[in-house]
């Protein structure tokens, strides 16, 4: 059985195995161990049911990484038996670990979780554990077979400015070799945050574009190193009516693309998300 928390999306099959995504904070130095999901409390998952912060003074070392509690109970359930309570692929995105032979180590969201036959599994971002749930045990099956050589790539870069903090975008290492640019989370907000042309999806196309130009460029990476794109968008055929816009923003033809609808947006304004993927040396 598993449970999760999660927005209620209708998304794709056929973006399963295309989506590669989220880590836990900055890329570690090599002779630090890095903090794992971003200082929350992996006991908290099973014990509370929700994501809960875990404290600076309560922190506990164990596989190259600095894990943090809540209580210093939860510290010591996790140190009795640290392969129950800690998540799968050391925290890692559970999507991104499953990804074949672009299976990568990538950054997750804390709060987009969930706990199947009772291991916990984390994912880059809310809108993609909605995708992970609809074949949580082939993602699993995968995961676990590809594990042991993701285990041992570099870690995630996340890029950073002028890219959102969250979610990040990445530059990860491909288990089969090569890097990707994931820039995932792009909307329609100029540089103060703001929405830019409500009500309007060829604005907000031509600026969620100009925000994946900020991010590949940050990145070393143009809009022709673009594989593919995963475009949430609330009227799917309203945004057809702008495919002429698609290659100048989001790089060229390609079958691998998706539009899937998005239900729900955690603002009414902000008619698309689009994920891209390049390809960078």
């Amino acid at each position: 059985m598993w449970r999760a928390s999660v927005l209620t999306l209708n998304q794709s099959a056929a973006l399963l195995g295309l989506l590669i995504v989220p880590l836990l904070g900055s890329a570690a130095m090599a002779d630090e161990p890095r903090l794992s999901i971003s200082g929350y409390d992996p006991v908290a998952y099973f014990t509370d049911g929700k994501p809960v912060q875990g404290k600076v003074d309560l922190e506990y070392l164990w596989h190259r990484s600095r894990w943090r509690f809540a209580s210093s109970e939860h510290r010591d359930l996790f140190s009795k038996d640290p392969g129950h309570y800690a998540p799968q692929y050391d925290g890692y995105c559970a999507i991104g670990a499953a990804a074949d032979a672009a299976a990568h180590k990538d950054t997750v969201d804390p709060n987009a979780w969930a706990i199947v036959d009772g291991k916990l599994y984390l994912v880059h971002n809310i809108y993609y554990l909605a995708l992970w749930r609809e074949q949580a045990q082939e993602y699993i099956r995968r995961a676990d077979a590809d594990w042991q050589a993701v285990a041992d790539l570099p870690e995630p870069v996340i890029v950073g400015p002028p890219c959102a903090a969250s979610p990040p975008t990445t530059s990860v290492a491909l288990k089969d070799g090569g890097h990707w640019l994931v820039i995932v989370g792009q909307v329609a907000r100029d540089e103060a945050g703001n929405v830019v042309g409500k009500g309007d999806m060829r604005t907000q196309i031509e600026q969620v574009g100009k925000n994946v130009d900020a991010c590949l460029k940050a990145g070393g990476a143009t809009v022709n190193d673009i594989i593919f794109t995963v475009n949430h968008v609330t009227a799917p055929t309203e945004f057809d009516k702008y495919v002429d816009l698609l290659p100048r923003y989001f790089g060229p033809p390609s079958p691998k693309s998706t539009t899937v609808p998005m239900q729900q947006s955690s603002n009414p304004d902000l008619l698309l998300q689009v994920d891209a993927f390049a390809a960078i040396k």
